[in-house]
């Protein structure tokens, strides 16, 4: 990450937020149940996971690409900042190809599960960024985190690469998402948007574009994959992702993970009514599903406690 984001945007940021309306809450857990079907929709495309992140990303960016020219706003960006929404960019189209590669090698459920460990990622990374000392307490709830996982894996060990995958693609979710809010009271988030979708663009287009000229199968989309790629791409992502950006604004970046969090609940439950007995796990699974839902949960009440103490 950039120094100077460190050093110079991160305290402005942290003085510039609003308070948050009711509003903003309801948007927030709207998304949340937007981003919950994401796995499913991945899950029912029959395209591979690279065409699925590709083709996502070239409708979002050719969409906002409209939609900026549209609203007249400037496509203009500094290069230093344009070299971080690029890397940054890279770390989504990352985020993206575990996540949906996770669903398809194992299931949902366990997609999900690896995925819930975004906010804790989120717990370690933004204190790195505004140079902070990580606190105790967040080393106890990664100490549970860990348990909870162990949990999981020790009933579904079958599985573990999924969880494995939902983990990673955890990381880089928080990842990107600290990056994000650095930049949201300075920069318009539909261009945010934009250029990490080009970046994630070309990134996986040159690898999908090998399969694809060979004739690989998976590698273009087919019948109603259109139609859950386009959802992926105009609802979850032009409004869902872009949305995300701009409620930084009002939430801290762990504040939004948190409330993802609640992503593998809405998730498992509706891949359980979808696709039927596939998505339904051993119990020792969903208690270790709900200890990591709760450690995460536990974070911001413990944390002020401790400021209280």
């Amino acid at each position: 990450m950039a120094p100077w984001v460190s050093d110079f945007i991160i305290p402005y940021l942290d003085k510039m937020k609003t308070a948050p309306r009711l509003l903003d809450y309801f948007k927030i857990h709207f998304i949340v149940i937007i981003y919950a079907f994401t796995a499913i929709l991945g899950n029912a495309t029959q395209a591979n996971t690279l065409t699925i992140v590709f083709v996502r990303c070239v409708i979002a960016s050719i969409s906002l690409a409209l939609i900026i020219r549209y609203s007249k706003k400037s496509f203009r960006v500094s290069p230093t900042v344009l070299w971080v929404w690029v890397l940054n960019g890279v770390f989504v189209a990352l985020h993206w190809l575990l996540f949906f590669g996770a669903a398809k090698v194992s299931t949902v459920a366990m997609c999900l599960a690896g995925l819930s460990t975004q906010t804790f990622w989120t717990s370690l990374i933004e204190p790195i960024a505004k140079k902070v000392r990580i606190s105790k307490i967040e080393v106890f709830l990664g100490l549970l985190v860990i348990a909870a996982l162990v949990i999981i894996f020790s009933v579904e060990q079958a599985q573990w690469l999924g969880l494995l995958m939902g983990i990673a693609s955890g990381f880089f979710g928080a990842l990107f998402s600290v990056i994000n809010g650095q930049f949201t009271h300075t920069h318009n988030p539909k261009l945010i948007t934009f250029y990490e979708m080009i970046a994630a663009g070309i990134m996986t287009g040159m690898v999908w574009s090998f399969g694809a000229f060979d004739g690989l199968a998976g590698y273009f989309p087919i019948g109603l994959d259109w139609l859950w790629i386009g959802i992926l791409a105009l609802v979850c992502t032009v409004y869902a992702y872009t949305e995300t950006i701009h409620l930084y604004k009002v939430f801290s970046v762990f504040s939004i993970n948190l409330v993802i969090t609640l992503e593998p609940v809405y998730g498992m439950i509706l891949a359980i009514y979808i696709f039927g007995s596939k998505e339904i796990m051993q119990p020792g699974f969903y208690y270790g599903t709900i200890l990591l839902v709760l450690t995460v949960m536990a974070h911001p009440f413990l944390k002020k406690s401790n400021k209280l103490a």
